[in-house]
């Protein structure tokens, strides 16, 4: 019975994504603004001798190591936005971009890889990785089809990126049609080779769609060459849409349309790219649109037109207040709904959806994120925080969060999905952990439950669980709690919603008791200085947590030896907070931020 009832769910997919993408062959964010920025016919250097609008405040390089990628690109409209970019976090820069002649491969232009200022500050940041984008938005069968176009860009491309010493290039075909798809994974292993063989170490990445309504990327052609495959993961809901909704649904949104980063993901490793190379690409803009009506989600009355983090964050209209603000808890998305002759929405993903997004990142283990695009959010720092927080070695779990299936807080989870995620809280003793919500497809999909950091430690009493036998609550007996839920290739249930809380460690004799450290000044601003004072010179390596008053990790800095030191406060909420020690579990040193 199951395989029949698999035969024909198959079925009616294929009709419906054959139907949907009829609807699909639209232009990308890429192309949209790319063409316009053309068609104004200014250069790269109009944009370079342009100042920031806003300057953001100088950057404090942080002890923070980036442990994943973090590839942004940058379209040369952007011009000296590069000035506010924070190079430590910022693993990949790709010019945008090489604009691809169809007909031998040359470029049609490049707008001004050569000279541009800010690939010269990419380059001479030492810590990013410099890359040149390729673009091809349409006559692709030109391009396959040619005995010399292919192996003239692989050329070109070779040279370009020798000329500047960068380290490699993306590709961003869009729109191929799948009777390319075996000349597109042929192009992509020759030109990896050959790049690899030219200039070793360097890198060559491709972009994947959103969804792949074609299903024109072959992994088995292009693994193990491609370094990178980054999913340009917005315009789910886009700027021809009849109905509002996210540009990037985190989880699923409404009833209808159920295409979401998190169904994305799981298409591409079930398709077989590399966990470690899979990059999930996010939008720093969203989509408004004029509507029927006021109700959310509503059908829209004309097209969408982008609007960036920084315009939103800017507010110049007024339309962008907490007044007119509410928040989509399943796809995790902003929304802002106003009346400007007739009714209007806006979606976008600001701080907190952000780091969601960057959270979902690190429970199903992907190699990281894509930024389209670098400086739109020109002079605000938020979405760099959250890139530290989540994205390197400060990482540290929440000790108070939500945990539910992929499908989000209230929608059924996704068919052949298998995710393995560990928490594990700075200075836990144990976790509490409280099930409010059970039902998994009976004897199909499972989540098993571990005692410890991976699944090779003890699992929790009833593991694996399935149906609606809930976990229930349960304490864990370390500071680590792995989990790991599968669900096979055909149907689908509501999942599972929890809690959980982590308990500090309780004070231990092999601390140093020594060690004295005093804060000031207390109430902080801008800065807060830290003085440890031991007695026997020892040198002394720890971490430094600072947490909120929900025990969530808000910093973390690791202290090799050092004394003093000055800690930037002026990102935080005013409240209190509290900051501890791993040398000493004793000092646990409340202030407050004003």
């Amino acid at each position: 019975m199951k395989n029949i009832y698999l035969f024909l769910l198959l079925s009616s997919l294929i009709r419906s994504e054959y139907v949907l993408s009829q609807d699909v062959l639209i232009k990308s964010i890429h192309q949209e603004q790319l063409e316009y920025y053309n068609s104004i016919g200014k250069k790269y250097s109009y944009y370079e001798n342009l100042q920031p609008s806003i300057k953001s405040k100088d950057h404090l390089k942080s002890n923070c190591q980036l442990n994943n990628v973090v590839y942004g690109w940058h379209p040369y409209w952007v011009g000296s936005t590069y000035q506010n970019y924070q190079w430590d976090l910022l693993s990949h820069f790709s010019y945008f971009s090489y604009e691809v002649d169809p007909v031998d491969g040359s470029p049609l232009t490049i707008h001004g890889w050569n000279t541009s200022s800010a690939v010269d500050a990419a380059i001479a940041s030492g810590n990013t990785k410099v890359t040149l984008t390729a673009s091809l938005f349409s006559d692709h069968s030109t391009f396959f089809n040619s005995s010399t176009a292919p192996q003239n860009l692989i050329n070109s491309l070779i040279n370009l990126v020798q000329s500047r010493g960068a380290h490699g290039v993306n590709i961003d075909f869009e729109g191929l049609p799948s009777a390319y798809k075996q000349q597109f994974g042929n192009f992509m292993e020759s030109l990896s080779i050959q790049m690899h063989a030219a200039i070793p170490g360097s890198e060559v990445s491709t972009v994947l769609y959103a969804v792949d309504w074609n299903s024109v990327f072959d992994f088995s052609l292009m693994e193990p060459h491609v370094d990178q495959y980054i999913i340009m993961g917005y315009a789910y809901y886009y700027q021809g849409s009849s109905s509002t909704g996210p540009c990037d649904p985190l989880y699923q949104f409404g009833s209808n349309y159920n295409y979401t980063l998190s169904r994305t993901i799981s298409y591409y490793l079930n398709k077989g790219c590399p966990k470690d190379k899979l990059i999930l690409g996010l939008p720093y803009y969203g989509y408004q649109w004029a509507t029927t009506s006021n109700a959310i989600p509503s059908n829209t009355t004309g097209s969408g037109t982008a609007k960036t983090f920084k315009q939103v964050k800017n507010n110049v209209s007024g339309y962008y207040s907490q007044n007119n603000h509410s928040y989509d808890y399943d796809s995790y998305t902003d929304v802002f709904v106003f009346n400007n002759n007739g009714p209007q929405q806006c979606f976008i993903s600001l701080e907190d959806g952000f780091r969601k997004r960057l959270e979902h990142v690190n429970n199903t283990g992907i190699g990281g994120i894509g930024i389209w695009a670098l400086g739109y959010d020109d002079g605000y720092d938020d979405l760099w925080n959250g890139i530290e927080d989540y994205l390197t070695t400060c990482y540290s779990d929440s000790c108070v969060n939500d945990i539910h299936d992929f499908g989000g807080p209230t929608k059924d989870y996704y068919n052949n999905e298998d995710y393995t995620w560990t928490i594990s809280p700075d200075f836990t003793w144990n976790i509490d952990v409280d099930f409010s919500f059970f039902d998994l497809e009976l004897n199909y999909d499972y989540l098993y439950i571990y005692d410890g950091p991976n699944v090779f430690s003890p699992p929790i009493a009833g593991s694996p669980f399935t149906g609606t036998n809930s976990p229930g609550s349960f304490t864990t007996t370390s500071g680590s709690v792995t989990f790991r839920f599968f669900s096979d290739m055909a149907t689908t249930n509501p999942g599972f919603l929890a809690n959980y809380t982590c308990n500090l460690s309780p004070i231990s004799s092999s601390y140093k008791e020594d060690v004295s450290v005093t804060i000031f000044p207390n109430p902080a601003h801008d800065f807060l200085k830290i003085e440890i004072n031991e007695s026997d010179n020892l040198i002394l390596k720890s971490d430094l947590i600072i947490v909120n008053t929900l025990g969530e990790v808000v910093k973390k800095k690791t202290i090799n030896d050092e004394k003093s030191l000055l800690i930037n406060v002026e990102d935080l909420d005013v409240g209190c907070y509290f900051a501890t020690f791993s040398l000493n579990s004793k000092q646990v040193l409340p202030f407050i931020k004003y």
